[in-house]
Parts: C-alpha cells; structure tokens; sequence
C-alpha cells in the first residue's frame, strides 16, 4: 500500500504496471481461483496456477523444515560445547542490517549461539490454553520458541522490538 500510494511518478516516468490486488494466500482453494483471475489475460491458465501454487507451498514447506533443522542443529551445538543460546526473534525487516544493527554479530562475537524464534518453535510445547489472545502466526511462534527457552538451561530470549503498538505491545 505505501509503494502503491507513494511511486506513482516513478511508475509513470518509467512505465511501470504495478499491481497489488488482494489474495487470499490463506487459503488454496480461494488463492488458486483468484490468481488464475488476475493472470489469465496473460495466457495463464488455472491448471498451470494450480501446479505453481503446489510447487510454492512445496518449497515454503521445504524451507521451514530446513530452518527447523539448522535449528536444531545450532542448539545441538550449542549445547555439546556449553555454549549460552540466544533465541533472536523479531518480525522479518528486523533481518535488514540497518535496522539490527548487527546485534546477531555482537552475540556471536561473546561465544554465544544465535538461534531464530522460527528455528526452535517446533521444539516448544505451548499448553493450551493460553492467557493471551494467539491469533497472529508470529506471535504464536514467539510463545513457542518461550516455551522452548524456559525448558533449556543456557538458553535466552531477545525480542527485537522497533515499535509497540497493536499485538506487538503485550509481548516486549
């Protein structure tokens, strides 16, 4: 919406088509048809989305299990060789140097261990039902990822936080 709202003179000078319709990436069976509306002009047919859309949640898939595992991996690491683990969480601009600061370097930099929040959330378990409304993808791993921090010795939690408003104020 900011760059839909703002880039107009940049889009006109340049010739830029810049769309950003709404899709429902929630849901397949939604997703699948909108974007066969949005691309069939194009020549794209709903077979050729439905296989891409297949493709996509394969490898979204494959990564987060990829992540998990290096997860596990560092943790193992970490703890064969009696290092402190720092679970670095924060939403996904936090990766943006400018930002962190290189805060991720600073705790390498005291022999400590680096792990992501979505690293470790598959290694909690969360009883339910919990006190706080856990409606927000992110949020829920955070409480997951606390979890698995407070069932390990050595392991920490640091919540990078730029602002705290909505959701984000109840979990600094």
């Amino acid at each position: 919406e900011v760059i839909a709202n703002n880039m107009n003179e940049v889009f006109m000078e340049n010739g830029v088509e810049f769309s950003h319709p709404f899709v429902p990436y929630d849901n397949d069976s939604r997703l699948i048809p909108r974007m066969h509306e949005i691309l069939k002009a194009k020549g794209i047919t709903k077979k050729e989305v439905q296989k891409a859309v297949e493709a996509a949640r394969a490898e979204q898939l494959a990564f987060k299990r990829d992540v998990e595992a290096e997860g596990e991996r560092a943790a193992a690491y970490a703890s064969a060789h009696n290092k402190k683990a720092i679970v670095l969480s924060g939403r996904p601009y936090h990766l943006d140097t400018e930002i962190n600061h290189g805060i991720d370097k600073m705790i390498t930099s005291y022999d400590m261990v680096v792990l992501s929040e979505d690293s470790v959330c598959h290694m909690g378990k969360l009883p339910r039902p919990i006190r706080v409304l856990d409606q927000w993808a992110y949020h829920s791993r955070l409480y997951r990822a606390a979890d698995y921090v407070c069932q390990h010795d050595g392991v920490e939690l640091v919540q990078l936080n730029s602002f705290g408003c909505g959701v984000d104020a109840g979990t600094p």
